[in-house]
């Protein structure tokens, strides 16, 4: 008798966990999703966003979650093509030199409710800082899932904005990087 409560129990548990009974991995689909950073120039607010990235959010109830994501760089778009121009740069991103910015997860937390902690490496031309970054999971009825969140990162510890671009003045040092990804399953992994 024990034996079939304690089967029953873990069913129940894997169907609630069903997304991550098994390592599930995931990859994002780009024209359903939005990375997007604002900042000031010249004390006025602004935003750009990154339209060509790619990543692989694998979740596992077992605590083996890991996230990657790469962006291109050179893919930023504020709308303003002379700062565009300027932000793919030597002064900002260097996008010849680093056309990558890269994020590699150390540990995904569960927080309850479909909320989650990652923390791993974030790497911004030749800088890496370790991040910790809130998000929430939720799998739509579609078989894909959505991940948001949001990180707040100081500029200039990446050594993004050199030279004149250093004044805050001018650009504000306080970056806020906003995201909403549509993943669906990943084929084999």
């Amino acid at each position: 008798m024990n034996r079939l409560v304690i089967l029953c129990l873990f069913g129940l548990v894997a169907a609630c966990n069903a997304p991550f009974a098994a390592a599930s991995c995931w990859v994002p689909v780009p024209a359903l999703s939005r990375i997007v950073f604002s900042t000031t120039q010249a004390g006025a607010p602004f935003q750009g966003t990154f339209h060509d990235y790619d990543g692989l959010v694998c979740m596992d109830a077992g605590g083996n979650s890991h996230i990657r994501v790469s962006v291109n760089t050179a893919s930023v778009d504020t709308q303003l093509p002379e700062l565009d121009t300027a932000l793919r740069g030597p002064d900002f991103f260097d996008t010849r030199r680093w056309p990558q910015a890269l994020f590699e997860s150390e540990s995904v937390r569960p927080m309850g409710q479909g909320r989650y902690r990652v923390t791993g490496k974030l790497t911004l031309r030749d800088v890496t800082h370790e991040v910790s970054v809130p998000f929430t999971f939720t799998p739509a009825t579609d078989g894909n899932a959505r991940l948001e969140g949001r990180l707040r990162l100081e500029r200039l510890d990446y050594h993004i904005g050199l030279g004149q671009w250093a004044d805050t003045r001018w650009v504000g040092n306080q970056v806020e990087l906003t995201f909403s990804i549509v993943v669906k399953p990943a084929a084999g992994k």
